[in-house]
C-alpha cells in the first residue's frame, strides 16, 4: 500500500511537471512570435524608409532617421544575433552623417556596426561594401579600403550592392580625374556591364552615370558588351 501511495504520488508530480514545462515552453513561444512579429514590422518600415531615400536624398531629415534608429535598436535588443540588424543600423548612421555637422562620429557608428554585422555573418557582402564606404567619406582611400572592397567582390562577386559600389566610386573618380580611376577601370568596366544586366542595380548604375556626365565614356567602354547592356546607356545606341 505505501509503495502505491509513493507511486501514485511521483505520478502526480511527473504530471504536474510536464504540465508547468508545457506552459512554459508555450509562454515563451508567445513571447518569442511576439517579438519576432514587432522585429520583423521595424525592420520591413525602416527598409522601406531606405529604398525610399535613396531613390530620392530629398526625403531624408534628422527625425525620420533618429526614428527609424530607435526602430532597429528595439529590434535589436530583441534579436542580437542578428546581422542584418547591424547591417541595416550602419546604413542608418551613414545617412545621419548625410544630414549632420557631426559626420565624422556617425560615420564611426556606422563602421561599427558594419563590424558587427560582420562578426556574425563575415561572408555578407553588403556589410563589408558598408565599411569601404565609411573609409571613403572619411577620406581614407588606402590599403584597408581596398582589402574590405575587394573582400566584398569576393564574397559577392554577383551582388547588386557590389556593382553599385564600385561603379559609383569609380566613376566619382574619373569624374575628379583622380589617380584612383587607374586602379579601378578594370573593375569599373566589369561591374557596370554586370550592374546594368541586374534588375536590382540598373537603375541606379544608369543614374550614376547620369549624374557623372559619362554618358559617352561609358557607352565606349562598353561597346562589346551586349545589346541589353549598351541599350541602358542613355544616347549610346542609336536608329539612324
Amino acid at each position: 500500500m505505501v509503495m502505491s501511495a509513493l507511486y501514485q504520488n511521483n505520478q502526480l508530480l511527473v504530471k504536474r511537471a510536464i504540465r508547468v514545462a508545457f506552459f512554459a515552453t508555450a509562454v515563451w513561444g508567445l513571447v518569442w512570435s511576439a517579438q519576432f512579429f514587432v522585429a520583423s514590422n521595424y525592420y520591413y518600415r525602416v527598409n522601406n524608409q531606405l529604398e525610399s531615400w535613396q531613390a530620392n536624398a530629398n526625403l531624408v531629415n534628422a527625425s525620420k532617421v533618429n526614428e527609424a534608429i530607435t526602430k532597429l535598436d528595439s529590434a535589436i535588443s530583441m534579436f542580437p544575433d542578428n546581422a542584418l540588424y547591424y547591417q541595416m543600423l550602419g546604413q542608418l548612421y551613414e545617412w545621419n552623417a548625410y544630414i549632420s555637422a557631426n559626420e565624422e562620429t556617425l560615420l564611426k557608428g556606422a563602421f561599427i556596426n558594419y563590424q558587427r554585422s560582420l562578426a556574425i555573418r563575415p561572408l555578407w557582402p553588403a556589410s563589408w561594401v558598408g565599411l569601404a564606404s565609411v573609409k571613403w567619406k572619411l577620406n581614407q582611400v588606402d590599403s584597408t579600403f581596398y582589402q574590405f572592397l575587394n573582400q566584398a567582390i569576393e564574397v559577392g562577386p554577383q551582388d547588386a550592392v557590389v556593382h553599385k559600389f564600385v561603379v559609383e566610386f569609380g566613376l566619382a573618380n574619373f569624374a575628379a580625374r583622380s589617380p584612383e580611376y587607374i586602379k579601378m577601370i578594370k573593375l569599373l568596366k566589369h561591374h557596370m556591364e554586370l550592374g546594368l544586366l541586374n534588375p536590382h542595380s540598373r537603375n541606379e548604375i544608369v543614374q550614376s552615370i547620369v549624374k557623372y556626365e559619362v554618358e559617352e565614356p561609358a557607352c565606349r567602354w562598353m561597346q562589346t558588351a551586349s545589346y541589353p547592356v549598351r541599350k541602358r546607356i542613355p544616347n549610346c545606341i542609336t536608329y539612324d
